[in-house]
């Protein structure tokens, strides 16, 4: 599999659970205003408490979609085996004989998908081990985990 083609994956992949997410929100929101919610006194709190969760899954709804549209704009570039690693490459891994691979894209993290057989998972700016392997190259190890190739 291409590198568009696992790009394009993890587009999918990503997309579907945005689309989910939204979903999410739009239930709560309408779980919220229900009569099920509606207050039986004073101490009654279940209005509130659902108005919060649909605010905050609403929030969270409108990020994921941002994330995403910022995503469909990215065009990640082709690294050659000597390059450093940073956004946008594909690095093949090794550990405890067991291959993975990780695509460091700028959001998406979590997102796993198939890449030559073996998964693929997007690590984002903020996880540990992108920022470890940002600024290496192919054949170095970090720790136990050895850097095999770069695309």
């Amino acid at each position: 599999m291409s590198k568009a083609e696992t790009f394009q994956a993890v587009l999918s992949e990503f997309s579907a659970q945005v689309t989910r997410l939204v979903k999410a929100a739009q239930d709560a929101h309408k779980n919220s205003t229900g009569d099920e919610v509606k207050s039986e006194g004073k101490y009654d709190t279940r209005g509130t408490e659902a108005a919060y969760l649909a605010g905050a899954q609403a929030e969270q709804a409108e990020k994921a979609q941002s994330a995403l549209a910022d995503l469909q704009s990215y065009q990640p570039r082709d690294f050659d085996f000597d390059d450093v690693i940073a956004l946008g490459a594909i690095v093949e891994t090794e550990q405890d004989g067991e291959l993975t691979y990780y695509f460091l894209l700028p959001h998406g993290g979590g997102v796993t998908v198939e890449h030559d057989g073996f998964d693929c998972s997007v690590l984002t700016p903020d996880a540990p081990l992108y920022q470890q392997l940002l600024g290496h190259r192919a054949g170095e190890t970090l720790g136990d985990l050895l850097l095999l190739g770069l695309e």
